[in-house]
């Protein structure tokens, strides 16, 4: 039987405003940050409550995070669907799940992604620490990618982590987000992302050195794209990065040791003005929750949100242009992710 104060509060919960905002890759990294910040502001702004859904792989890390977040911020609303986004079926299934529990989506946050390693390239570093210190520091020119990596089902597996089985999510939950009057799909990008590396006829980059850097330059593409198509159904769509962040994504690939080397070459590059290092997923996360937060109008759609930090670890956030922006090109990729969207549906 619940108790007076229970029942009172259930009540109070329900008179909010109650959003729904779903987080994949959300039980490490800035996918943590990000529910960590939109359940703190969710307590500290009495007329509104968010329900943090964490869209992860593995459920059991995905329950650990859900219990932290529950300790660090007592009776928030947190849930787990689970969803490998490399591959479609599973990502259907997790529409499906979703659409069965939730009658509106407010957030959408295409955040997991991959950076699979081969190995570390040291002849690179040492290169790039003696003529170009600060491109070492943010970007990923040591990581060797493997190439010609698949997913079970055949397609480019750092493409359909990064970009493809979001996409499905957007296409698949678009009328959930249209409930809200103010859906927005926010996109995890990376200070990385190179159109150098990017080859339409390759756009999965199956047979490119650099499926990662090419995956964030799509992410940067279609993010803006979508608006075309979505706004009109009062959905919007932001691309974001959350500068350089110490999360597995990197730090695996480097050894217990070399992992606390990077921290500290990040924060010293930091402490000498490099502002893209924001170093924890909470800094890196405020870039999405400043466009997930703010009024729409104080938003622009066409630029890109940066997570930046001062020398002392102070967080704030910039806006750019997306480089090399092509609307042509752009819309020829959301054609390109519709007709292998629609291959898949008919085997369904």
């Amino acid at each position: 039987m619940k108790s007076r104060r229970t029942i009172e509060e259930s009540i109070q919960t329900e008179a909010m405003q109650t959003k729904v905002a779903i987080i994949t890759g959300a039980n490490s990294g800035v996918g943590f940050g990000i529910a960590q910040r939109l359940l703190d502001y969710s307590l500290k702004t009495p007329s509104l409550c968010i329900r943090v859904v964490l869209a992860c792989r593995n459920p059991t890390r995905a329950s650990v995070a859900r219990e932290a977040l529950i300790n660090e911020y007592p009776e928030s609303l947190v849930d787990i669907v689970t969803v490998d986004l490399s591959s479609v079926d599973s990502v259907f299934k997790c529409c499906k799940e979703i659409k069965e529990k939730y009658d509106r989506i407010d957030l959408l946050f295409c955040n997991a992604g991959i950076l699979s390693c081969e190995y570390l390239d040291w002849w690179n570093a040492l290169y790039f620490g003696l003529t170009s210190p600060v491109s070492l520091l943010t970007d990923t020119k040591i990581i060797a990618q493997p190439m010609g990596n698949k997913t079970i089902e055949g397609l480019g597996e750092t493409f359909a982590c990064n970009v493809f089985g979001h996409y499905v999510m957007v296409r698949q939950l678009e009328d959930l987000l249209s409930i809200s009057g103010d859906g927005r799909i926010i996109w995890t990008s990376s200070t990385s992302c190179n159109k150098d590396y990017f080859n339409f006829a390759d756009y999965q980059c199956i047979e490119g050195t650099n499926p990662y850097e090419s995956s964030k330059y799509i992410t940067d593409m279609i993010a803006i794209a979508l608006n075309v198509r979505l706004n009109a159904r009062h959905i919007y769509s932001f691309t974001t990065s959350p500068g350089v962040v110490a999360t597995n994504i990197v730090g695996s690939h480097l050894g217990w040791v070399m992992d606390k080397c990077m921290k500290v070459g990040l924060t010293l590059g930091r402490i000498c003005g490099l502002r893209e290092e924001t170093i924890t997923a909470w800094n890196g996360s405020y870039s999405n929750f400043i466009v997930a937060t703010l009024p729409i109008e104080c938003l622009n759609k066409l630029l890109k949100y940066h997570s930046c930090s001062k020398p002392w670890g102070t967080v704030y956030y910039e806006e750019s242009s997306v480089d090399d922006y092509n609307e042509k090109e752009a819309t020829s990729l959301l054609n390109q992710l519709d007709h292998l969207l629609d291959d898949f549906s008919k085997k369904i």
